[in-house]
């Protein structure tokens, strides 16, 4: 049920975007953005990552995670 792995190119792709991510973020907080606009820029932005670059053996262990922490049932939680 996993996704394939990414490649390595796909992988040295998301870094190079997430590097990008943190230094917009940086240059928002030395500007003098407070944290929760740092915060909602950085999520925005990974998500619109996520949208154009999915990584989809992370998606697949998300949704193992959910269905085990859903078969657990009410009393478990």
């Amino acid at each position: 049920m996993l996704g394939a792995p990414l490649d390595p190119g796909k992988k040295l792709e998301r870094g190079i975007e997430l590097k990008g991510i943190a230094a917009a973020a940086s240059d928002l907080a030395n500007a003098g953005a407070d944290d929760l606009e740092v915060q909602t820029f950085v999520q925005g932005a990974k998500r619109k990552m996520a949208e154009i670059n999915p990584d989809t053996q992370k998606m697949g262990e998300a949704v193992i995670a959910a269905k085990k922490y859903k078969d657990q049932g009410p009393k478990a939680r």
